[in-house]
């Protein structure tokens, strides 16, 4: 299968608007014991330059054989490595977030159990890839990418500084069985964005709804990088109760707390600082199993969306999601 998605650079600085909170140095510790299990040969695939921001912007939602992604595949390293690999997710990330991680490479290796159409080819260490760029460092700035089917970090990491954007989050199935045990990849931001709409009445929902058309996917994932949003539309957070902002800000917190613990706080109260700015909204449908169920997030900073596709592999829908600061994708302000 040829390469499904064009990646063109966007100038990037390092001027990002984090709140901070980062445990870089602990993170730049994990990310350089990585990069000491690589031979010469992989170090050349895997730490690439930090200027080099079409190679930084290169993530999708699609499996590897279909948009092919920079650095090595976990097929190709050895089991020490692989380790050398998680270690250095698992500092970076919430327990959530790892967790998540976990899941959804558990959700490619159900998939390839399906065999057919839209599964074949599937699997935790053939879909996924890590990349270093730059040389890790608790004061120079250095980007961790890994990613693959339905999943995408991109840790930019300055100082005290991070970012967690761009996000790719997503899930087919929605759920399945592992062990006796149901696995749900995406629970909690499906579970969230739900919440946050069905609370509203009649009035806050026709007021949410977006006009300018239908959705069939996300407006701002993979190779949109240039820091055009649409025009902010949908119902304001500041007209809600306080129960429906509490909602709200739950299903902020279901994206933004996959960073590491304190960063996370920092990044939440910076969100919630600017909630009576920030607008929800909604279009097509807006139930949990729906088909094209499009659900959105559209603050000062903040940006997310959800949305319900067809799936190919299964009967049912599955699930695409997107978490992005309009001030800070990739440690950057230059997109916006």
């Amino acid at each position: 299968m040829g390469n499904m998605q064009t990646f063109t650079a966007v100038n990037l600085n390092t001027n990002g608007d984090s709140p901070g909170g980062a445990n870089t140095a602990t993170v730049a510790a994990a990310a350089k014991a990585f990069l000491a299990t690589l031979d010469a040969t992989q170090l050349t695939k895997i730490n690439l330059a930090f200027t080099d921001n079409q190679s930084r912007q290169t993530w999708s939602n699609y499996p590897a054989t279909t948009v092919a992604r920079k650095g090595v595949a976990l097929k190709d390293l050895s089991e020490t490595q692989r380790t050398a690999v998680m270690a250095m997710l698992k500092v970076a990330l919430s327990a959530d977030g790892y967790q998540q991680v976990l899941d959804i490479q558990k959700s490619d290796d159900y998939l390839n159990t399906l065999g057919g159409q839209g599964a074949d080819g599937f699997g935790s260490l053939v879909d996924y890839y890590v990349a270093v760029y730059g040389t890790p460092s608790a004061t120079d700035p250095f980007q961790i990418q890994f990613g693959g089917h339905h999943l995408a970090r991109n840790l930019t990491y300055n100082g005290d500084k991070v970012s967690q954007t761009p996000q790719f989050v997503g899930s087919e199935p929605t759920s399945f069985e592992v062990g006796g045990k149901t696995v749900a990849p995406v629970e909690p931001e499906s579970s969230t964005m739900f919440a946050m709409v069905a609370a509203l009445s009649a009035d806050e929902k026709a007021a949410a709804k977006l006009t300018s058309g239908t959705y069939d996917d996300l407006m701002m994932g993979p190779t949109h990088d240039d820091g055009e949003f649409p025009a902010s539309e949908g119902l304001v957070v500041s007209t809600l109760t306080a129960a429906q902002k509490k909602l709200v800000t739950a299903a902020l917190a279901a994206y933004i707390d996959d960073l590491a613990d304190d960063a996370a706080a920092k990044a939440l109260a910076k969100y919630t600082s600017e909630l009576d700015s920030t607008r929800i909204a909604w279009a097509n449908n807006t139930g949990p199993t729906d088909e094209s169920s499009y659900i959105r997030i559209d603050g000062p900073s903040v940006w997310i969306e959800f949305i319900n596709t067809r799936s190919m592999s299964t009967p049912n829908i599955h699930y695409h999601s997107v978490y992005r600061d309009k001030n800070n994708d990739y440690g950057s302000t230059d997109p916006s």
